[in-house]
């Protein structure tokens, strides 16, 4: 009779959150060394591969996971290396369904990349650089970051609000460029939920123009209909 299978909780990709998961199959290489053999003291470590399968949606995984006598054992060991990574954020669906210029769609794919990764310092910067662009493409190059803004404002491309938002999200990004800050993953989502709102409505503005093009016009109260 074959044993119950382990039951581990990770995260899922597809199902976006942490699911209990069967560990399928499980490897663990171990090795140690002697760093006193006059007393007996040795090292030791091992690498632990594990194929998980979500219960829910039945995806599969590799975690890769290590332990070193050397350790705290009051520390947390993490939840390991995942392959694929597991990825903190789901890229908008809008991005898949709107036609997204070249110089937002490879920074936006560099942005997530890092997410994925965990680097929120280098995703913070992305964030920056992505603002930058949407200033360049819609009002030109203003020489600086506050100009670009205050020009954004001047041709109504973005509200006064709008522009305190898009300010606080850069100071995060000038913080982890030049300061070594490590923004939240709180902080983190909100600064890409700015970028990616500030990105959509310029989306949806060329669309809306695109839409009135093509959509037949009302006919005026009491204009005539040519006669044949």
């Amino acid at each position: 009779m074959s044993e119950d299978p382990k039951i581990v909780r990770a995260h899922c990709n597809k199902c976006g959150h942490e699911t209990k998961h069967d560990v399928v199959m499980e490897r663990t290489h171990r090795d140690s060394e002697a760093v006193d053999p006059y007393q007996g003291i040795e090292v030791s470590w091992s690498k632990t591969y594990s194929m998980l399968e979500c219960r829910g949606c039945e995806e599969v995984s590799l975690r890769h996971t290590e332990w070193c006598s050397e350790d705290d054992p009051m520390d947390d060991p993490g939840p390991g290396t995942f392959f694929p990574p597991r990825v903190s954020r789901r890229k908008s669906a809008w991005v898949d369904r709107l036609e997204v210029p070249s110089e937002y769609a490879g920074l936006l794919d560099e942005i997530y990349i890092a997410l994925h990764a965990d680097s929120r310092r280098l995703a913070m910067m992305g964030a920056r650089a992505l603002i930058d662009a949407v200033i360049r493409r819609s009002v030109g190059d203003q020489g600086n970051f506050r100009s670009g803004l205050t020009s954004l404002v001047q041709k109504q491309l973005i509200s006064e609000r709008n522009r305190e938002i898009i300010e606080a999200a850069v100071v995060v990004g000038h913080a982890s460029a030049h300061r070594g800050h490590k923004p939240s993953s709180n902080d983190v989502n909100v600064v890409i939920d700015i970028v990616e709102n500030l990105i959509h409505n310029e989306l949806l503005a060329e669309q809306a123009q695109a839409l009135k093009r093509t959509t037949p016009q009302r006919e005026r109260a009491g204009a005539t209909k040519k006669k044949d």
